[in-house]
């Protein structure tokens, strides 16, 4: 239904939310437009699937998808791993989330990944005090970078 991509400067974050329906057109749709803008793939991310969300792609799109985003990290050259926790709150997303994050991606993507069970635990790790972490849950000081939803792929 939506993913949302959003940055916050102070905190050299970004936070991407996956809400209701995701389909693999919003999947592809947040995959070119890391494409345009490289800048937001060497950046720590929160990844956030919502309640009651899941994905209608298939596990295969899925390492398709992977394969692609194999591509977009290929040519930079991150002088350090970054890091993308995930926070799944959704039952039915949990199979899409760990099936994404048993493939190679501290070496296919320069990422140390972790999935957490809340964005307490996340912050934590990606080293956020209390209250970023408290400014992360009310969304402030982040700027939408971009919406997609099947209606709307792109902005």
């Amino acid at each position: 239904m939506t993913v949302t991509l959003r940055h916050n400067e102070s905190l050299e974050l970004n936070v991407v939310e996956y809400q209701g329906v995701v389909s693999l057109a919003e999947l592809k749709a947040l995959a070119a437009y890391n494409a345009r803008n490289p800048e937001t793939l060497a950046r720590d991310t929160l990844n956030i699937i919502t309640p009651r969300t899941h994905f209608s792609a298939t596990l295969g799109e899925l390492d398709t998808l992977f394969a692609y985003y194999r591509t977009l990290f290929a040519p930079l050259k991150l002088e350090i791993m970054r890091r993308a926790a995930w926070v799944c709150h959704s039952a039915a997303a949990e199979p899409h989330i760990r099936h994404w994050l048993a493939g190679d991606i501290r070496k296919a993507m320069s990422s140390s990944v972790r999935l957490f069970g809340g964005i307490a635990e996340a912050g934590d790790w990606l080293m956020l005090r209390p209250a970023e972490i408290e400014a992360i849950r009310r969304g402030e000081g982040f700027t939408d970078l971009a919406r997609f939803t099947a209606a709307a792929p792109a902005r």
